[in-house]
């Protein structure tokens, strides 16, 4: 096999190593992923260590492979979070627009894995994660609709940053079981405003998003705040970003209680909320995100719990994955099955946390969701 001098822009003291490192034997000196511990190791391996690839890959310094789709995803929620605690941003509005690129690229690459990382990775701080997933949910819905790229960046940039206003206490709210405060009450109220506020401080000029942010609350029948607006006097950002925002705090767990099942959020949605939201509206992105979503943990009628990896061609009809046989004993690696085959089509929703079934993304969909 061919193989070339290892090139120092390849390696770093403190971060793992993204191959292995031979000696001129081919004896390994290092394996991939071992973190470089210090300066002296560094040395050794510039001295002795030998990359091991292809031809065309020793011609040059080893590329590491593009993220994959869900590590865009996680990155996007660790950049906003950089960004967002930040009080004196450098340069904001190039920042945001390169989170929103990740984003947009994980959900053009797979929208399946950008769609189920809303209901299967819950970690990390609530607000920026809540954005994030929001985003991917204005993202693809945005696209389905074939939004103008203006209008579509400027919904996507507006749910990254929708609530800006009361970023220090968005956490804190999750936490909270009982009724907020008469403070708490005046700030989540005062948040819309404030967020145009600081969005304008850090350079953003953009109408579509500044009026987003400033109208995500409010409701076509009036309901809503800080100006109590009613129909289309909502523009089509704010009432997408509306959408985006409810289904994805329902998904959501919180301290005091469990998620709502996706199913359930989306048709709580069209049923219980239609005079408040968009009607019209709903009906597009409930289709996008499919009456089971990726990710959902459903049972299936021949007994086995699996989740959807898939929307199908029927929205009734997503595949699936069985996470466990008939009988309940777990699987050895999921096993795919066809929705429109009639042991295999969904019987009922269940919480897959609850039942104490973990759930592995990259088991489901290989390299793309590789964290």
């Amino acid at each position: 096999m061919p193989r070339r001098p290892i090139d120092p822009a390849e390696i770093t003291v403190g971060q793992p190593l993204r191959f292995n490192a031979y000696d001129a034997r081919g004896k390994l000196l290092m394996p991939l992923g071992q973190v470089i511990g210090s300066d002296a190791q560094l040395e050794k391996l510039l001295e002795h260590g030998l990359f091991y690839g292809s031809e065309e890959e020793c011609r040059g310094p080893f590329l590491p492979p593009a993220p994959s789709p869900l590590a865009l995803v996680l990155e996007a929620r660790e950049q906003l979070q950089a960004l967002l605690a930040d009080p004196a941003p450098a340069d904001f509005p190039a920042t945001v627009a390169g989170i929103a690129e990740r984003v947009c690229e994980a959900c053009r690459r797979n929208p399946e894995v950008a769609l189920a990382s809303i209901l299967l990775r819950p970690e990390g701080p609530y607000g920026t994660r809540h954005a994030v997933n929001a985003a991917i949910a204005c993202q693809l819905t945005g696209t389905a609709m074939g939004l103008e790229p203006s209008e579509l960046a400027a919904t996507v940039s507006a749910a990254l940053t929708m609530n800006i206003g009361m970023f220090e206490l968005h956490d804190q709210l999750v936490a909270l079981e009982g009724p907020l405060s008469d403070q708490q009450h005046l700030a989540v109220r005062a948040h819309c405003r404030l967020g145009v506020a600081r969005l304008r401080d850090h350079g953003i000029a953009s109408a579509a998003w500044l009026n987003a942010v400033r109208d995500h609350h409010e409701r076509a029948d009036g309901s809503g705040y800080p100006g109590g607006k009613i129909g289309e006097e909502i523009g089509r950002p704010a009432r997408l970003l509306a959408l985006a925002d409810v289904y994805c705090a329902r998904v959501s767990g919180r301290d005091y209680r469990p998620p709502l099942q996706p199913t359930l959020a989306l048709r709580w949605l069209f049923l219980n909320e239609g005079a408040a939201l968009d009607e019209r509206l709903a009906r597009t992105f409930i289709k996008t995100l499919g009456i089971y979503p990726p990710g959902t943990g459903v049972r299936l009628r021949n007994g086995s719990l699996a989740v959807v990896i898939q929307r199908g061609a029927a929205s009734h009809q997503p595949v699936v994955a069985s996470l466990t046989t008939h009988d309940g004993i777990r699987a050895g690696s999921p096993i795919r099955r066809r929705g429109d085959v009639e042991a295999h089509a969904v019987s009922e929703v269940v919480d897959l946390a609850a039942l104490d079934i973990e759930v592995d993304m990259e088991a489901l969909w290989g390299a793309d969701a590789r964290a």
